[in-house]
């Protein structure tokens, strides 16, 4: 037993280098055993955490309502329903927060609600002071400005009550009026205030089926005395849920439980009174989200974890035959001597066993150290680290398998004959039977997973086939290779007879050297798997920049009651020069919704990923959807038409304005009459003292009908307030308007000069001169989505307020809806046409770096951060398929590194033989620079053919799985299609890379091999 430990201890010392790399790669595939369950588990806890955190507390709080028995004071009230609430709610929630609330009342032209809440003040921005006593209250900065209250003044509540409003029957405040003592402004953050949105104002609208929603004023903050003075009230729980970085799925379930305890549809009995919920709380759908993504990583990162193992074995098995090869002559005497096949092999399998055992305990430490330094790195700070038991069952069965792998390598060469074992040289032989039934197999897997993943239509989520296929590819693109090579120096060792020296050198050491081509198939397996794994990590990456800016497309997007022409006056008053903040918004349609932005300020406010219009910038796709003209604004109190009427009319011509509506109620102003001839007429606009649209004007009869004429009028000039403004006509491209149900009596019209000119003629009939500002067209030019069919263009024409489009090109995604909208100019929807606000969600865009001065004013207006650009990519990026794929990123390091390591290794393994093959060139007269030449080509070819291998193999394996995974948790239609192109900029520096680092290699080799050939080297061999 001592003489075999003496024995162990001299061969691994005399093999030092190659029982280094074989350590090295044990522990590293050891370690990637450890790692793949332990970043599984701490994936799936730090995406519960991330998510939760990142998801709005609206949809993970409590919103519980508290009907109190009849005669409980408020104070009594407010203590039962925040015992009633904790009861009912175990798990990780925060301290429940008490608001008194009143019911609904009709005050303020509207529909009014009274707020009191403990320290209100304290979690709000207010200007003036909290309310102290009875009748005091705060009220929203934009509400202030609506309703005309003045800080410290009494403010009647009773005032005139609108037909829709009084249609509700809802109750009077029994307080006549209140004193506003401060005004507030909508919270950003959802920190102390659950729903931020509840502290907002909604405006008067009329649906296009008829409904009506009443002016609703954010709640007005008072006392509790207030509260129950006005008239009946109730109170509010709202409950934020505790999210700690130690927060596991289990917790989350019980929260669960929960939040449905209490159900939206019915009361349940508790001490003091009733509880009902009114919240918006989806913890259930967060809980199936979380246990999808529990497989999903599982899926996901140990098929990434199984590419590192297998490139690590490939090269282990590569240094341990090398390792075997040098002990072949021990061997070798030990079967002269008549040692037993037992024993040969014991002898054999002494020193790997010995290189196992060392790198156990390596690998484990290096795994644990790689999970935390992950773990650490990119999950949430302060996660606890798992350390799962099916971490140690993965290490036990890859050291079993490095164990096979050093079983094969000693076979190889005990199985050997002893003629081959004293030949000193190997030579490539005919492959056993068994070899080329497993190669085989290999091929027929790799090409019917190829096969399945290019005939599946559409895209799903990655299963393990999808990332197990670049390893198959790798493998069969390294047997390949390896293969292909020897062949062609074989053919090209007869053809060269007689030609170049060095290339017949170089070729006759490939076809008979075997240890020269056995480096193709690890090279080729851990490059291939590098170029997946960086192009499938960068794909993704930009995948996802795609889809959060679907959601937020610009630094951050702002949510609002307003209407449309609402924002984008807001926008405009706030940012006049257009360069930090736009109106946008999205309009719901069957198979083809609508995203409609102010593309004036497009490119200079909204993110546009270049994967959203391949081909083109931003600049064009504003010029594809802007319109044809400016529609004017004009800012005054009094309009004033000159016009040159020669239209032969009986009754005088009349004009109709139209400035848009405003607040769902159109703006008009009608002047005239117009004799025949030059004249001028004018009207008061009050309502444009701040600034309106000037869209639209009729000319023809009174109020706007239709009427006989015949001639020619020409509007000469538009002034306000007694100043021209030319901008009304010159470039404001008015047309005819664009509505075949308007009986147009014009049949020519042009712009000349700042002078409108028409030609009419109704005919024996009536009509009338209805023109439209802004260029527009009957079927605006819209850019629309791949899943927007025909079909659902040609039902535009329907009606329903929404407008027929063309689609002028096709995009693969836009703001809000993703591939399934057309994205239009706001004009287009706006501009001289009934609008139903109810169809439309708006935003408000807002870049990076947006003065203090304009998110101030927005905030003031009753705006709130609905998300922002970072929120939705951190999202995104934490989720599974982000976090396997950043896995995929370290295994394309590791990878290369073990690549180079066991070049590295297999090179200075084969110095020794390389240098004897040298010297016996020398010695027969063969120039340095030959031997030299031939030495560079050899290794050029070797390691040249590995690399193309491995490019080629990994570029095929990224575009099959880019075109059948979406890469993420993102099933919405509106999330934009994975783009599975392939980079050839990646390519071509990966491609210089390798060469760089393989020429080198190459050189180095070369060089020291021709150095150290000498007739010294031969006798040294022969000794």
């Amino acid at each position: 037993m001592t003489q075999l430990f003496g024995a162990i201890v001299r061969g691994l010392r005399a093999r030092a280098l190659l029982s280094a790399g074989s350590v090295l790669l044990t522990a590293l595939a050891i370690g990637s055993a450890v790692l793949g369950p332990v970043f599984s588990e701490a994936v799936t806890n730090s995406y519960v955490v991330t998510r939760l955190q990142e998801t709005p507390p609206g949809l993970t709080g409590l919103s519980r309502v508290f009907t109190p028995d009849s005669g409980v004071p408020l104070e009594q009230a407010e203590s039962d329903a925040v015992a009633a609430s904790r009861e009912l709610s175990p798990g990780p929630w925060r301290e429940p927060v008490p608001i008194a609330q009143s019911e609904r009342f009709s005050a303020l032209r509207g529909v009014v609600t009274f707020w009191s809440r403990a320290g209100a003040c304290e979690t709000l921005e207010i200007q003036g002071r909290c309310p102290e006593a009875p009748g005091e209250v705060l009220m929203l900065a934009a509400d202030v400005e609506k309703t005309g209250a003045e800080i410290g003044e009494p403010l009647p509540l009773a005032i005139f009550e609108p037909s829709g409003v009084a249609a509700l029957g809802l109750p009077r405040p029994a307080l006549d009026e209140v004193v506003v003592v401060g005004s507030y402004v909508t919270p950003v953050a959802a920190d102390e205030w659950l729903i931020p949105g509840r502290l907002t104002s909604t405006n008067e609208q009329t649906s296009i089926q008829g409904g009506y929603q009443p002016y609703a004023p954010a709640p007005l903050l008072t006392t509790d005395d207030t509260v129950v003075a006005a008239g009946a009230w109730t109170v509010r729980v709202d409950t934020h849920l505790d999210v700690p970085a130690d927060l596991t799925p289990a917790q989350l379930d019980q929260a669960a439980r929960a939040a449905s305890a209490v159900p939206r549809d019915a009361t349940v009995d508790v001490p003091g009174g009733t509880l009902r919920a009114d919240d918006t709380n989806s913890l259930a759908d967060v809980v199936a989200e979380v246990r999808f993504q529990q497989s999903t990583a599982r899926s996901s990162i140990a098929p990434a974890v199984l590419s590192l193992v297998l490139v690590a074995l490939a090269l282990l098995m590569r240094l341990l035959n090398a390792a075997s090869e040098l002990r072949v002559p021990e061997l070798a005497l030990a079967s002269l001597r008549g040692v037993t096949a037992r024993r040969l092999w014991g002898l054999g399998l002494s020193e790997p066993v010995v290189l196992l055992l060392l790198a156990t305990p390596l690998g484990v430490a290096f795994g644990v150290g790689l999970s935390v330094v992950l773990v650490r790195s990119w999950l949430v700070p302060g996660l606890p680290l798992p350390l799962p038991a099916a971490s140690w069952a993965a290490a036990a069965l890859v050291l079993l398998a490095a164990g096979a792998v050093a079983c094969v390598a000693v076979g190889l060469v005990v199985r050997e004959s002893l003629a081959s074992q004293l030949a000193g040289v190997r030579r490539p032989v005919a492959a056993r039977r068994w070899s080329v039934v497993a190669q085989l197999g290999l091929v027929a897997l790799a090409v019917a997973t190829l096969a399945s993943k290019l005939s599946s239509g559409g895209r799903d989520e990655p299963d393990a086939t999808d990332l197990v296929l670049p390893v198959l590819l790798a493998v069969v693109a390294g047997l390949a290779a390896t293969r292909l090579t020897a062949v062609l120096a074989t053919w090209w060792t007869g053809r060269s007879r007689g030609r170049s020296l060095s290339g017949f050198v170089s070729s006759r050491a490939i076809s008979r050297r075997q240890e020269g081509t056995l480096v193709i198939l690890p090279i080729t397996a851990a490059i291939a798997v590098a170029v997946f794994g960086a192009g499938v990590y960068d794909s993704a990456a930009t995948w996802r920049t795609s889809v959060a800016a679907t959601a937020s497309p610009a630094h951050t997007t702002w949510s609002t009651t307003l209407t449309l022409a609402e924002a984008i006056e807001l926008t405009r008053r706030v940012d006049p020069d257009g360069e930090w903040v736009m109106a946008a918004a999205s309009a719901a349609n069957p198979a083809a919704n609508f995203s409609i932005v102010d593309s004036s300020r497009l490119e200079q406010v909204a993110l546009w990923p270049p994967t959203w219009s391949p081909g083109l910038e931003v600049g064009d796709v504003v010029d594809v959807i802007a319109p044809a003209g400016e529609v004017p604004t004009i800012e005054g109190r009094r309009l004033s038409l000159t016009i040159d009427n020669r239209a032969g009319m009986d009754r005088g011509l009349a004009v109709e304005v139209r400035f848009g509506s405003r607040h769902g109620r159109p703006l008009k102003a009608y002047l005239g009459p117009f004799p025949e001839g030059r004249s001028t007429r004018s009207v008061a606009v009050p309502f444009c003292r701040s600034g309106c649209p000037l869209e639209g004007m009729t000319l023809g009869g009174g109020a706007g009908t239709t009427t006989a004429m015949s001639g020619s009028l020409r509007v000469l000039e538009v002034s306000v307030d007694g100043q021209r403004a030319p901008a009304a006509i010159e470039g404001a491209g008015w047309t005819p308007t664009p509505d075949p149900s308007v009986q147009s009596s014009i049949l020519e019209m042009e712009e000349s000069d700042g002078v409108l000119e028409m030609t009419v003629d109704t005919g024996d009939s009536v009509g009338m001169a209805r023109i439209t500002a802004g260029g527009l067209t009957r079927n605006r030019p819209a850019l629309a989505g791949p899943r927007v069919q025909d079909r659902a263009i040609d039902k535009l024409d329907e009606g329903y307020g929404l407008i027929p489009v063309d689609r002028v090109a096709e995009i693969e995604g836009m703001p809000f809806t993703g591939p399934t909208g057309l994205l239009v100019d706001y004009s287009s929807f706006l501009t001289d046409r009934p609008v139903y606000n109810n169809l439309m969600t708006v935003r408000v865009l807002a870049r990076e770096g947006t003065p203090p001065a304009i998110t101030d004013a927005l905030s003031e207006a009753g705006l709130s951060v609905g998300t922002t650009l970072a929120r939705e990519r951190h999202v995104l990026d934490q989720s599974a398929y982000a976090l396997a794929l950043r896995l995929y990123g370290v295994v394309a390091a590791l990878v290369l590194l073990m690549a180079l390591a066991g070049l590295f290794v297999s090179a200075a393994v084969q110095l020794p033989a390389r240098r004897r093959d040298a010297a016996a060139l020398r010695v027969v007269g063969v120039p340095r620079s030959s031997v030299m030449v031939a030495v560079v080509r050899e290794l050029a070819v070797v390691l040249g053919s590995a690399a193309l291998a491995g490019i080629l193999a990994g570029s095929l394996a990224q575009w099959v799985v880019l075109r059948t995974i979406t890469l993420g948790y993102a099933d919405d239609p509106t999330t934009p299609a994975l783009v599975a192109a392939i980079s050839p900029l990646r390519l071509a520096v990966l491609a210089l890379l390798a060469a760089a680092v393989l020429g080198a290699v190459a050189l180095v080799s070369a060089s020291l091999t021709v150095r150290g050939a000498r007739g010294a080297t031969l006798r040294e061999s022969a000794r």
